[in-house]
């Protein structure tokens, strides 16, 4: 994971559910491509809510609102075009502040799909 700093840089931290997970249903999901249960590939559109938004020129992403006001965005490696769904191992996922400024990213390949329970 990589928290945006004030200057825009990108530091290594390690991986933060707070930041980089959301609850549906009272299960928390760290990646949203992965069933509640983490044994079935699903829709982050059609299972948790997210929209398909324009991000600016021809770029679009998977947007999910949080209670926060915070935003979940998926987006592909170079963050033009939404993910392909066959390929949720390099997808980003990535948290911006309610006015739109990044807060933290990282690769979905990276986080341990399940919490422990």
């Amino acid at each position: 994971m990589y928290l945006i700093t004030e200057s825009g840089l990108n530091d290594k931290a390690p991986y933060d559910p707070a930041l980089l997970a959301f609850h549906h249903e009272g299960v928390e999901i760290r990646n949203p491509y992965l069933s509640p249960c983490g044994r079935f590939e699903v829709d982050p559109v059609a299972i948790y809510g997210f929209e398909e938004v324009w991000t600016g020129g021809d770029c679009r992403a998977l947007d999910l609102a949080l209670p926060d006001g915070c935003v979940l965005r998926l987006t592909n490696e170079d963050g033009l075009c939404i993910p392909d769904p066959d390929e949720w191992e390099s997808v980003i996922i990535g948290r911006l502040s309610s006015n739109h400024e990044e807060i933290a990213w990282c690769v979905l390949g990276e986080v341990s799909p399940t919490t422990g329970r």
